[in-house]
């Protein structure tokens, strides 16, 4: 309820800001509308056709070009049987002033904000704020109430951090950052490094590590390096870690609670990644992949294979793929096959997407999985598209699940109340 009140609240402002002139004629609006509306059946014969409305939209220059307002949310409303408990349902994502100056690389945002920086993924009623220093310094911080707290009633009652930060411009950016979440207890303390260099050409180090201080243990160790091209050859190296007792404390205390098996706190998960591309010509792409899930009590599990992909620009293209996942249990050794092919025809594009799972030894009685997806998408205007989906699955989950979605999107630009050219 008070994520509604919130937006009925944002709404109001936006209309009292495009309704003054003395404003308005300084406003740009740029936005888009994603409508959408699937046809399914459940597994008990239960009818769904929810109809999901996302819309989000930017007014730039509202009384002054530094200031800036930001809105992202969705709406549904099921027009046959209740789906997800609610028959109506609605989600405010984002809704924000932002107020910006170029000196100093200056940012601060009000309102509903998304924080992504450093180990920070938090979406939150507050603000975020950052700006550089001198010397190549910068810094952020952000603050508020956790939305996930106002939406299932858990978490805690604020949240708050920041990330300090040192860059050689092109070369090196690196931060330490710092989280807490707090109600009647704490609730989440967390610090952090992340890291992007570029020491030389051709070579990139990306990566993060994040610490628990409430478990004191590090939750996770998140590494990529990237290589190439040499000789045309790119090469992926992903090294991740992650301890589970640590990792999901915060978030899933619940599960271990009420759950137990679904998540085993004990568990410490070790990925070991490679992906290697090779490009015959400026068409055709030759690519093979290799991942180890090292788990400590699960077990190992190995997934590899191979990619072929052939496109031309603007035109059209296809794909196949093979892959092997080398499990301890028979829902994790399989073989992997998919084929998928993409068309322009005059306006309209059509895409086919066609995935086959072998199992070894058959899962709730089904050897092979499969799925099958059909989409057309056609513009009807310049900025009206409207896209057409079929998809059909079969596996050890739903013996048959057909499904079809009809998409339009809208996009808009308008420039002091008139249609932008």
């Amino acid at each position: 309820m008070k994520s509604r009140a919130l937006t009925v609240r944002f709404v109001i402002a936006i209309i009292a800001v495009v309704l003054f002139p003395a404003f308005s004629q300084a406003i740009t609006l740029t936005g888009e509308s994603n409508t959408y509306l699937q046809f399914r059946q459940t597994t008990d014969n239960t009818r769904l056709a929810p109809l999901y409305e996302y819309l989000n939209f930017t007014l730039d220059s509202v009384g002054d070009d530094k200031v800036s307002f930001h809105y992202g949310g969705w709406g549904k409303v099921d027009l046959a049987d209740e789906s997800y408990g609610r028959r109506i349902d609605s989600d405010l994502q984002f809704a924000y002033v932002s107020f910006k100056n170029d000196k100093n690389n200056t940012v601060i945002n009000l309102g509903r904000v998304f924080v992504a920086d450093g180990i920070a993924m938090e979406k939150l009623d507050g603000f975020y704020a950052r700006t550089d220093l001198k010397g190549g310094f910068g810094i952020s911080a952000y603050g508020g109430r956790p939305v996930e707290e106002v939406q299932i009633g858990t978490g805690g009652d604020f949240i708050y951090g920041g990330r300090l930060s040192y860059q050689i411009p092109l070369y090196l950016v690196v931060g330490a950052s710092y989280l807490k979440e707090n109600g009647g207890t704490d609730y989440r303390e967390e610090t952090g490094l992340d890291i992007w260099l570029k020491p030389v050409k051709n070579v990139e180090i990306t990566g993060k590590s994040s610490y628990n201080a409430i478990t004191d243990g590090w939750m996770e160790h998140a590494y990529h390096l990237m290589l190439g091209p040499f000789a045309n050859f790119r090469f992926n190296t992903e090294a991740t870690w992650i301890s589970y007792k640590d990792y999901f404390t915060a978030a899933t205390t619940p599960v271990f609670n009420f759950l137990p098996g679904l998540l085993n706190p004990a568990e410490k998960l070790l990925i070991l990644g490679e992906a290697v591309s090779y490009p015959i010509n400026d068409n055709l792409t030759l690519s093979v992949d290799y991942k180890n899930y090292g788990y400590d009590i699960q077990g190992d599990a190995n997934y590899y294979g191979g990619k072929v992909a052939y496109g031309v620009l603007g035109s059209g293209g296809a794909g196949f793929t093979v892959h092997r996942m080398e499990g301890q249990t028979d829902s994790l050794k399989y073989d992997e096959f998919r084929v998928y092919g993409y068309k322009k025809f005059g306006k309209t594009d059509l895409t086919v997407d066609l995935l086959e799972i072998a199992y070894d030894q058959q899962v709730n009685g089904v050897s092979k999985a499969y799925s099958a997806s059909l989409a057309a998408g056609y513009p009807l205007t310049e900025k009206v598209r409207l896209v057409a989906d079929v998809e059909y699955n079969h596996n050890p989950v739903y013996s048959r699940d057909l499904r079809s979605l009809l998409h339009l999107v809208c996009r808009f630009d308008t420039a002091g109340g008139k249609e932008a050219q």
